[in-house]
């Protein structure tokens, strides 16, 4: 696989307060665009669930310069956008322009990050907004049967335990100075990746990251704080919400994951892969949703961040299937791990995963992501010349012990819907 982006071509640079800049150019496009991450989410709600989230949403909704709708107008005249996103680990802001409209994207995007207001209008609208949220997902069964299952498989004070969505009684009772004492301990630069692509000069990018975010200052270095480790379970770990009013039950099956810096986190993905995601929803997918016709989705999905997210299957099923969908997912697990994959189904795997990050790498927003995503997870800015490598390097062998470690007898089983009659 050829890629537009070589080390060489890529221009990092650390800024004198921490902040990581990641230029690449693009020329002809005319266009630009901006992905940047914070490692400031909601690993340090420190026993406040929601904090993080209500902090970070908060950002776009004012500065100190600007007022929220000063913000969307400034953007709307140059035909730019700008969203930010808080996360579980990060808080991500996403942005595109006209590539001579970089020194004001770069300013309100700055602003945002560094300068919030959190004015006290705009915080309630915000509040109410992720009130209406936790409320409407403690109705859906999809959501009731995420955080059942994250309530099983992580321990209590760990991140993945709660989400990211938090509780709304703290959310309610959050003050502007609770978010600004958030913003000011978390926000800071040493934990800051901004990534710029684009039909731009790397010198006059750099310098005007610089002049952006060059001022934004903070006490001392950031740091991943101390989690309780998260273990596989012993045995079946079991809960069933019932939700009325609901004719379709979701479940959650699978057990804490790996990080992304973990050694064999190539196979392991490549294993997820095969189990629920290649094709038609991998071997689940077509087993238990094409073959069976017992659900609506079915996929397995694995979440590696600087993290061990965790490693699960989903499904949406009708509840009288529920024991047999279960039933028919761990009969792919347990096929996949006595017998492997097919060499053809290995062919297409690789194939797969080569070909889809050369189309992510076709726009400038997803080269920015992936930029920004490389210096996240320190693999290296040559990382995508040495991927192909990876991939077709990753051995039939490795995979096979990676997916032994979804174990077929000791699980977190979440399932929400309807009461079931026994």
């Amino acid at each position: 696989m050829s890629t537009p982006i070589v080390a060489t071509e890529v221009t990092r640079s650390v800024f004198p307060n921490g902040l990581t800049c990641l230029v690449k150019t693009l020329p002809g496009s005319g266009a630009v665009a901006v992905h940047g991450y914070v490692k400031a989410g909601s690993i340090f709600d420190d026993g406040q669930p929601g904090l993080a989230r209500f902090a970070g949403s908060a950002l776009i909704r004012g500065t100190t310069r600007r007022t929220g709708p000063r913000i969307a107008e400034d953007l709307d005249a140059m035909g730019a956008s700008l969203s930010v996103a808080p996360g579980i680990e990060v808080t991500s802001l996403s942005a595109r322009a006209l590539a001579a409209d970089l020194p004001v994207l770069l300013a309100i995007a700055a602003e945002v990050l560094t300068a919030p207001a959190f004015p006290p209008d705009e915080i309630e609208r915000v509040r109410s907004e992720l009130i209406t949220s936790i409320r409407v997902n403690a109705l859906d069964t999809r959501q009731v049967a995420e955080r059942a299952f994250r309530r099983l498989a992580y321990p209590a004070g760990h991140p993945h335990h709660q989400g990211p969505d938090g509780e709304e009684s703290v959310v309610a009772g959050l003050s502007a100075g609770d978010l600004r004492a958030f913003h000011a301990q978390h926000y800071r630069p040493g934990a800051a990746i901004v990534a710029i692509v684009g039909d731009v000069d790397t010198g006059w990018a750099v310098d005007l990251a610089g002049a952006a975010f060059g001022s934004w200052r903070a006490n001392g270095p950031w740091a991943m704080p101390v989690f309780p480790a998260p273990r596989p379970p012993d045995g079946l770990l079991k809960e069933e919400v019932a939700v009325p009013g609901k004719s379709q039950s979701d479940l959650v099956l699978g057990i804490p994951g790996i990080a992304r810096s973990d050694p064999e986190y190539y196979a392991v993905m490549m294993a997820n892969l095969f189990l629920g995601h290649l094709g038609m929803m991998g071997r689940i997918g077509q087993n238990v949703r094409e073959k069976q016709g017992m659900a609506y989705y079915a996929f397995s999905d694995l979440r590696a961040g600087l993290l061990a997210g965790p490693w699960w299957v989903r499904a949406g099923v009708n509840p009288a299937n529920v024991d047999r969908a279960i039933a028919a997912i761990l009969h792919e697990v347990k096929e996949l791990q006595a017998y492997g994959p097919a060499s053809d189904e290995l062919a297409d795997a690789r194939a797969y995963l080569t070909g889809s990050l050369a189309v992510r790498l076709e726009t400038s927003q997803g080269i920015a992501q992936t930029l920004a995503d490389i210096e996240l997870f320190g693999l290296g800015l040559d990382h995508l010349e040495r991927y192909p490598s990876i991939i077709n390097g990753t051995s039939r062998d490795a995979i096979v012990r990676a997916i032994r470690r979804f174990p077929a007898e000791a699980y977190a089983l979440a399932v929400a819907g309807p009461e079931r009659r026994r």
